[in-house]
This record gives C-alpha cells, structure tokens and sequence, in this order.
C-alpha cells in the first residue's frame, strides 16, 4: 500500500513538472522557412502557440516556479544518468585533471556555492560573476554527452550547477518536434538560436543574461559541426 501511494506521488511529480516544462518551454522569436528568416516579436510567438506561457520563463533562478525548477532537475538529473551509463559501459573518455580542470572546477563549482549562499547579507553578498567555456564542436554528441561527463556526477545532476547551453532551432526546437520533447530539451537549459540570424534575438539576450547573473554558459563558436581538432578548423 505504502509502495502504491509513493509510486502515485511520484507519477504525479513528473506528470506536473513536465506540464511545468511543456507550458515554460522556449519559443524562438525567429522563424526559418525554405532559407529565409522571418522575425516575430517574441510575445506574440509565445501567443500563437498551443499551451504556452504568454512570456519566458525568468532567467533568475530566485523567481523560476517551483515546478519549472523540479522539471529541470528531471530533465538534467535524469540525461546526465542515461549519458554516464552510456559512456561507462559502451564508451570511453578522459579527463586531465591538471591545472586547467582544477580551475575549471573552482569556477563551476566553489564560486557557485560562494554566490548562492544564504549566509552571504546584501552587503556581503560576493559579485556575480558568470563561467563562460568554448570548445571546439566535433558531433551533436558533444552537448549534452561530453558536457555531462565535465563534473563529478553528485554535481553534474544539480542545475544550478550545470551549463546553459544554445542549440540551433532547426535541430533540437524543429516545429515537427512535440512540445512535451521541445520542453524536456528546456528543462535541460538549452535554449533555441536561430543561426544566420544574427545577435538580436530575444533568447540570445536571455543566454547574456544568464551569464551575468553568475551562471555557467558554454557555447560552440563555431557554429556548427567541424571534425577538425582545433578550434574553428
């Protein structure tokens, strides 16, 4: 009986908070139809579509609603899981733990703590100050397989601690996608940028924003796949 009830709560958690992330879910402003780019305002691409919040969801984390923020912690908890099974049984990868890590995790993990303490007054409270990482972009496996395999794994499954990411619209936020994938891929803090499009998009603002409100966002300058090792080909 006791299994019965906490396997219905537990369904009713993921049912909400997946109707959380459908509803919250990233639209991108611009759309691409046969190579041309037809610009709409960000609030009326929210309105016309079916079952969607009439704006963004909050880039600060201190006003994200709390289903939104369990959503995310599925989305992420459970991708990273599935990648480091994946990657532990049929894969491989190596990670140098030398200064430049060392560093790395300083960044994506002490200073995010510092800054997310409750301790901290207003007086006190540190300066935000956002990671921003670059790599070189081989496969669309690289986000989110390599990027889920940076951090230790208790870490790697906490949101505020994992990347935000951008993905180009026409791949991960394709309108023949269903809007329950488009909100899982969301709650996994990807956002949709349309390429060509150049830097005034609305969720490329938010990408900004995000960083500077101290979080981790990781882009591939490249802007798309090259299998050249070094950066840009």
């Amino acid at each position: 009986s006791c299994l019965k009830y906490t396997s219905a709560s537990l369904l009713t958690i993921f049912t909400a908070s997946m109707t959380a992330a459908t509803y919250y879910r990233p639209v991108p402003a611009t759309l691409a139809n046969n190579d041309t780019h037809t610009h709409t305002n960000s609030s009326d691409r929210r309105t016309a579509q079916t079952f969607c919040s009439p704006n963004s969801p909050p880039w600060n984390r201190d006003h994200v609603p709390l289903l939104l923020q369990w959503a995310r912690g599925i989305s992420i908890g459970v991708t990273t899981l599935a990648i480091r099974l994946v990657m532990n049984t049929y894969g491989r990868y190596e990670i140098r733990e030398d200064e430049c890590y060392e560093q790395f995790l300083e960044a994506a993990i002490t200073a995010r703590r510092e800054q997310q303490s409750p301790s901290w007054s207003s007086q006190q409270q540190p300066q935000q100050r956002g990671l921003l990482t670059v790599s070189n972009h081989r496969s669309l496996f690289d986000d989110p397989g390599i990027l889920s395999c940076l951090l230790p794994l208790p870490i790697a499954i906490q949101p505020h601690h994992q990347r935000w990411g951008i993905c180009s619209q026409e791949y991960c936020f394709n309108d023949a996608l269903p809007s329950f994938i488009k909100g899982y891929i969301g709650a996994g803090q990807v956002l949709p940028i349309s390429r060509g499009s150049g830097i005034n998009q609305q969720l490329l603002l938010d990408f900004g924003r995000h960083l500077a409100n101290g979080e981790w966002c990781h882009v591939f300058p490249e802007g798309g796949v090259w299998q050249w090792k070094e950066l840009g080909g």
